[in-house]
């Protein structure tokens, strides 16, 4: 399977996420840490691959697949952070436009990446595909939000261009298991010492109780099952982008991501009286124009990437 089919694949189960994400961060969830802290902590799954490795990164690439797990981690929780206070709509335009765009100063600066003309007008089509897709909010965010997602896209771009630099030096398996056990054991720390409230919610989800007080109230059974086909989704996502990362270009992989608010304008579609309550998604028929016009660039851009 090509690298364009993997990132197809895994975008599609990102936007899925994306979705489930986007319901469970207005209805469920409290702290931006606890969906950070559950997509790190499920990543200790592949401690049962270590015996399956035998081609374990060395050196610097070491250092760099650890780096990719913890910036993936940290990333999270700003990005989850900026979507606590502000509207989605407002939020997503920026860390998913930064991101290629900053993975591809990285792959340029340490990697030597060059992409050809084609390739560049496809890449800055994806992004004018990504903001239109998902712009559409009102009001302004306000600067700590700002700052929040402009960090968590710096900080995804890092990650993306440290797991490729290790990739390309030792092949993907092993980069990609130690990256994850850096990812958990950063999940881990960020649960237990860094927001303990966090923890708390999550442990909430493990151990019910019924005298909980308000502040710590846990979240409904449907909500926990989402949150379970959330993340299975996501890791699937997130193990097929990486894998389409290890095989072609870091920078064109993110600018991908289009894909993702192309599908949940989709669903919004679909489920047009309720998203504007669960996904913040109001679907007027000039918005509707609009967003249907960036599917066409979305796919003029893919067309022109491949």
């Amino acid at each position: 399977m090509n690298w364009f089919a993997l990132a197809l694949i895994g975008h599609i189960s990102n936007g899925v996420t994306f979705t489930i994400d986007k319901i469970l961060l207005r209805s469920a969830f409290t702290r931006s840490a606890t969906y950070a802290g559950i997509v790190g902590t499920l990543s200790s799954i592949l401690l049962i691959a270590i015996p399956f490795v035998d081609n374990w990164p060395y050196g610097y690439f070491w250092l760099a697949a650890i780096v990719s797990g913890i910036t993936f981690i940290i990333a999270l929780w700003a990005f989850f952070g900026a979507l606590g206070r502000a509207e989605a709509s407002r939020i997503v335009p920026i860390v998913g436009s930064l991101i290629p765009i900053l993975t591809l100063a990285g792959s340029f600066v340490f990697l030597g990446e060059r992409l050809q003309d084609k390739t560049f007008f496809g890449f800055a089509l994806l992004i004018l595909a990504t903001i239109i897709l998902s712009g559409g909010g009102k009001g302004r965010p306000s600067k700590e939000a700002v700052w929040l997602a402009v960090t968590a896209a710096f900080l995804f771009a890092i990650s993306s261009v440290t797991a490729k630099a290790s990739y390309d030096a030792t092949g993907f398996f092993g980069p990609f298991v130690v990256s994850r056990i850096a990812a958990a054991t950063t999940a881990l720390f960020l649960l237990l010492f860094l927001d303990r409230a966090a923890g708390q919610e999550v442990l909430s989800i493990i151990r019910p109780n019924r005298k909980q007080t308000s502040k710590h109230k846990r979240p409904s059974r449907t909500s926990v099952i989402l949150a379970l086909m959330g993340q299975v989704l996501g890791a699937t996502g997130f193990l097929f982008v990486q894998w389409a990362t290890a095989k072609g270009s870091a920078s064109i992989v993110n600018a991908m991501q289009a894909v993702q608010y192309a599908l949940l304008v989709i669903v919004a579609l679909i489920l047009k009286h309720k998203a504007p309550k669960l996904l913040g998604e109001n679907l007027t028929r000039r918005v509707l124009v609009i967003k249907i016009s960036a599917l066409l660039i979305t796919a003029i851009g893919m067309y022109l990437i491949v």
